[in-house]
Parts: structure tokens; C-alpha cells; sequence
């Protein structure tokens, strides 16, 4: 008697948890079934290239070199698309290949307006005729004869950051001679040619860098800043010393005996 009574309870709590658990997924079910109007709708209207036609651009940042006429045209094509429906990628494609760009930011502002913030290079050194080395070492094209202040850092090689590490080392070196360096270039074999804004020029060469500019550095002031106006060239290509090549006027004018013997000090 108690066996069959244990039994009927058993099975009226199975039945009360089972009644339980469809109760939940039907009201689980039917929250699903309230929302799928709404989802499909959103997705439909996503889709819709005229709901909510974007109105308003607003353009943001420090334009100096940028033109901003030309940025205004590259986006006005963005004006009447939808709000859901415009394809951010190719704006932001479209504004990333005008060369003076750094980095873009977009975003869509509730519910007719799109915000576009533009950080443009900022230039540190002339790479060529044609092109413009930024601080974070992208080289880019643009008009160098408006940068003519700017120095020339250049190499053949494929790592501008590695040549413009090397410019602002040797720069701060040279600063401490109180002269300023305007040109670093390194041809497709290495070797390494400086100049001065005094007008300087010197050879270093493909090795031991650091130890002919450290020695040059010892060496300048007793030997090279005395004679600076009659010096043409420097080349710190040897390994106990340096070669001297006077400017054209100065021999002509001079006795070269009373000059540097053999060039070489």
C-alpha cells in the first residue's frame, strides 16, 4: 500500500516538473514569436538605401596641408544614402587614399548625420623631388619644393624608419657642435652621405658608422671648424684618419703647400 502510494506521488511531481518546463518554453517561444516582427522589420529597413537619408556631414580636424574642398567632394556622394545602408568601408577607403591622410574616423549620429574625424600626416624630412617622409616614417607624394626647409632623408634601401632613427641619432649629435645636419641618404650599397647646413659634405661609408662620427666628433673642432669656410668635402671612409677636398677657389688662391699635405689628416 505504501509502495503504490510512493509511486502516485512520483509520478505527479514528474508530471508537475514536466508541465513546468512547457511552460517555460512556450513563454520562451512566445517572446521569440513577439520579437520576429520586430528583427525582420529592422532587417528589411537595413536594406532600404532611402530610410533615413543621411543630410549632414560635419568634417573634423586640423587641415594645414589637406585640402579641404577636395575632401568635401570626396564624401558629398554620401548625401541621401541611408543611414543603415551606407557603406562606411568605402567612405573610409575613399578619404584613406588622399596621400596627406593619417587616420580616419567615422560615425553615424542618430538619425540623419554622419561624423568624419581626419588626422593628417604631419612631415619631418623631404624623401625625394617628389615625396615626403611623416614622423611615424610613411613616405607619401607630395609637392617637396613647398618643404624646402625640411631635410633630406633618404635611402635606397625599404626601411624609412630605420633612416629616420638614424637622422634624429646623428642630428642630436651634431647639434651638440652647434651645426645642423639637412641630409642623410644611404645608397642601395649602404654607404652613408651626410651634409651641414654650412654646406658640408661628408662620406662615411657602408661600416663602422657610429665610430667614424664619434671620432669626426673629436676631431672637429681642433681640426675641421678653423678651416670650415675653405672646406668643400669630408671623407671618413679611412680607418685611421679622413681626407679633406678644398673648395676650388681656395687652391687657386693659396699656395697648396701651405695647405693640408696630400689631403689626408
Amino acid at each position: 500500500m505504501f509502495r503504490l502510494w510512493s509511486e502516485a506521488v512520483q509520478a505527479k511531481r514528474q508530471s508537475v516538473s514536466a508541465a513546468r518546463s512547457e511552460f517555460k518554453w512556450r513563454r520562451s517561444y512566445s517572446w521569440l514569436l513577439l520579437l520576429m516582427p520586430f528583427i525582420g522589420t529592422a532587417v528589411y529597413l537595413s536594406y532600404q538605401d532611402t530610410l533615413l537619408p543621411i543630410k549632414t556631414i560635419q568634417l573634423s580636424g586640423t587641415f594645414r596641408y589637406i585640402n579641404q574642398q577636395e575632401v568635401e567632394s570626396a564624401v558629398q556622394p554620401a548625401i541621401g544614402e541611408g543611414f543603415f545602408s551606407l557603406d562606411i568601408n568605402r567612405v573610409q577607403q575613399t578619404l584613406g587614399d588622399k596621400p596627406w591622410v593619417e587616420s580616419i574616423s567615422i560615425r553615424r549620429i542618430w538619425p540623419d548625420r554622419l561624423d568624419i574625424a581626419i588626422v593628417e600626416k604631419r612631415p619631418v624630412a623631404r624623401w625625394d623631388d617628389t615625396h615626403l617622409l611623416s614622423d611615424k616614417a610613411v613616405v607619401y607624394r607630395a609637392r617637396t619644393k613647398a618643404f624646402a626647409e625640411l631635410p633630406l632623408v633618404y635611402t635606397a634601401g625599404n626601411n624609412p624608419r630605420q633612416m629616420l632613427d638614424l637622422y634624429y641619432r646623428l642630428a642630436g649629435r651634431f647639434a651638440e657642435l652647434n651645426e645642423t645636419l639637412v641630409a642623410v641618404r644611404k645608397d642601395s650599397r649602404g654607404a652613408l652621405d651626410m651634409q651641414l647646413a654650412n654646406g658640408l659634405k661628408i662620406k662615411v661609408g657602408r661600416s663602422d658608422i657610429e665610430r667614424k662620427i664619434a671620432r669626426f666628433m673629436v676631431i672637429y673642432r681642433a681640426h675641421i671648424l678653423p678651416r670650415q669656410a675653405d672646406i668643400q668635402a669630408l671623407d671618413l671612409r679611412y680607418s685611421n684618419g679622413f681626407a679633406v677636398a678644398w673648395k676650388e677657389e681656395v687652391l687657386q688662391s693659396r699656395d697648396e703647400t701651405s695647405l693640408w699635405r696630400n689631403n689626408n689628416v
